[in-house]
């Protein structure tokens, strides 16, 4: 491990940079944080309750991943309800929201078995997001518009969402890992992190073990000088952030 710092917030389940600021979200409560990243750690820490934002929707239920959308805006992942919300970081408002809908014959049926496994992780790709399910199965799930098709793969790229509205699945990808807990893009590739696996991979990779320590760990991103960040769901947010070498 290089460094370990604290987090404010319990129960960390989400982790990103939104250019130089380290973005955080627990699954405690609907709580978004962030902090400038100095080379040394995390600055002063500021704290929003999204729930209390206006605009926000009626229930937000647990907050399980969060990702760099464009400029000062993120995306948070909201397991039950599937929700995705955006924030406007500089002016602490929400920018939007969209719900996500599953028909797939082949996953509505454990979509909506298992609503505590909806997603744990989100990219975009080429005009459109993709969400990790959890579990049973994990899986890589593509949404877009109602009426447009599967890009056929999972890839990285810009995804300009509407204002709001639903997000319906077009395909889905599963996965050989016993569970996703996060995912983070560095430049085109997409990693994967593992809870029950303690690990990391590349799609299409091998997996690389975490250390021992690393209990529960929940969140993943890369730092802007470029190491690995990862996010341990612990009760009180201590110890919860570590720099390693992966």
């Amino acid at each position: 491990m290089i460094g370990v710092y604290d987090a404010p917030i319990r129960e960390v389940s989400g982790a990103c940079f939104a250019g130089n600021r380290l973005v955080l979200v627990g699954d405690a409560e609907p709580v978004l944080a962030w902090a400038d990243w100095n080379g040394d750690g995390p600055g002063e820490w500021t704290t929003v309750n999204v729930a209390d934002l206006a605009d926000a929707p009626a229930k937000t239920g647990q907050f399980e991943a969060v990702e760099h959308l464009h400029g000062s805006t993120v995306m948070i992942l909201c397991e039950e309800p599937a929700l995705v919300v955006a924030v406007d970081l500089d002016r602490s408002a929400v920018a939007g929201w969209w719900q996500l809908r599953v028909d797939l014959k082949d996953l509505a049926k454990a979509w909506k078995k298992d609503p505590n496994s909806h997603g744990e992780g989100m990219f975009t790709g080429p005009d459109r997001l993709f969400v990790i399910k959890e579990k049973k199965p994990a899986s890589i799930v593509e949404f877009g518009l109602p009426g447009q098709t599967s890009i056929g793969e999972p890839r990285a790229g810009t995804w300009n969402p509407p204002a709001s509205g639903d997000l319906v699945a077009l395909a889905h990808w599963p996965l050989d890992l016993e569970d996703i807990s996060d995912v983070c893009v560095v430049d085109d590739q997409i990693w994967l992190l593992s809870d029950k696996d303690r690990c990391v991979m590349a799609l299409g990779g091998q997996p690389v073990t975490l250390p021992k320590k690393l209990a529960k760990p929940e969140g993943l991103a890369r730092t802007p000088d470029g190491r690995w960040l990862v996010a341990l769901d612990n009760e009180d947010g201590r110890d919860a952030l570590h720099i390693v070498e992966i």
